[in-house]
């Protein structure tokens, strides 16, 4: 009888992955990364690899985690003709077949990095989201203002200062020498005249990502998507990180959020961003998040500035026209303390990596003890 459970709780979990692989397909990968969602629809139809991630941990079992650790060992040089695809060099036909045969050619070393490593992408692009975020932050809080990203992956966009930014006709921002330039397609508002000063700054992670050991920077590397042209600006962002080293707390962006902002001077407003981090928490802590920022505001200007999917925090109304061609869109939404209870309104769709930000205005807003995470 046990044997029976343990195969229908497998079963269950194969099934689940696999409906995950293809959601993943469709709503992340979409026309945006044709390589990766090739590969996630034959995933989740394959049930070996369902059954290889199956035996990972959670933290192993997300679509982002398997890609990204094939990707790591492409990385690291292993000699096999997915390298040529991931590179562009070869046909991206080939990708779904070639995929499997690295997963289970490789099994043993597949099936560490699984149990070991979990998500951690620092995609530089949405630092271009948080220009215009943080400009409108500073316009309800004033500045210079303090900086606080929760869930900083490596902090590569607590160096927002340092990028440029080029948004099209909607204009640019930022030195026009910096070896770091994102394009952003934004609409709907021209771009900031310029960031608000950052008098102090500080990213908080459970585990930072130390870019000057190899193995941990190959790893930031290997979650960015090989056919999104993402690549060399990330590996640019990160040596200017090096030169640059962004201050980092080592801690749950839960329950050490009140030591992070600790550090940060009681009178300055303090801008607490967060980019696709709180749909890793469970309700619970996406609840205790926002608990602890409620509380604090009462001695302490605050402002949260939040990216995730649509729907994930509650404090944030949707705006309308959320569906986007290409890969599913999220929402940048500022949430305010003023009132002694959480003040949210959407403030832009935007996509997850940067690539596009479609401004929604003021007319979406939510306010008064019914806002929540949830």
């Amino acid at each position: 009888m046990l044997c029976t459970v343990r195969e229908a709780a497998t079963g269950e979990t194969v099934r689940r992955l696999g409906q995950a692989w293809r959601d993943f397909a469709e709503r992340e990968c979409g026309t945006y990364s044709p390589l990766y969602a090739a590969i996630c629809r034959s995933v989740a139809d394959d049930p070996e690899l369902l059954a290889l991630t199956a035996a990972a941990p959670p933290s192993g079992q997300q679509p982002n985690v398997l890609l990204a650790a094939v990707h790591y060992l492409v990385l690291a040089g292993i000699a096999h003709p997915l390298a040529d695809v991931y590179g562009g060099r070869a046909n991206p036909d080939l990708a779904p077949a070639l995929f499997r045969d690295l997963c289970l050619s490789q099994r043993p070393d597949i099936s560490q990095i699984l149990a070991t490593r979990h998500t951690q992408t620092n995609e530089p692009g949405r630092a271009a989201l948080l220009a215009v975020g943080l400009a409108a932050a500073a316009d309800l809080a004033g500045e210079p203002i303090g900086l606080l990203d929760a869930g900083c992956s490596a902090g590569l966009n607590l160096l927002i200062d340092r990028y440029r930014f080029e948004y099209g006709p909607a204009g640019s921002l930022g030195p026009a020498d910096s070896p770091v330039s994102i394009t952003c397609d934004l609409r709907g508002t021209p771009a900031p005249a310029r960031l608000p000063v950052i008098a102090a700054r500080l990213g908080l992670d459970r585990s930072p990502v130390d870019i000057t050991r190899a193995d941990d920077a190959r790893w930031l590397l290997a979650c960015v998507w090989p056919d999104t042209g993402r690549l060399a600006r990330t590996a640019a962002a990160m040596e200017l990180a090096r030169q640059h080293p962004p201050k980092m707390m080592s801690g749950d962006m839960v329950t050490d959020l009140d030591a992070a902002l600790d550090t940060f001077d009681p009178g300055l407003p303090v801008v607490v961003v967060t980019t696709s981090a709180c749909g890793y928490l469970s309700a619970a802590q996406r609840h205790a998040f926002l608990a602890v920022l409620q509380r604090r505001a009462r001695c302490q200007p605050l402002t949260w500035l939040s990216t995730d999917a649509s729907g994930v925090i509650d404090a944030i109304p949707t705006p309308p026209g959320i569906a986007h061609a290409g890969a599913s869109a999220s929402v940048m939404g500022l949430v305010s303390f003023e009132t002694g209870t959480a003040a949210g309104r959407a403030i832009a769709l935007c996509h997850s990596h940067g690539a596009w930000m479609k401004w929604a205005g003021n007319h979406s807003t939510q306010t008064g003890p019914a806002a929540r995470i949830h």
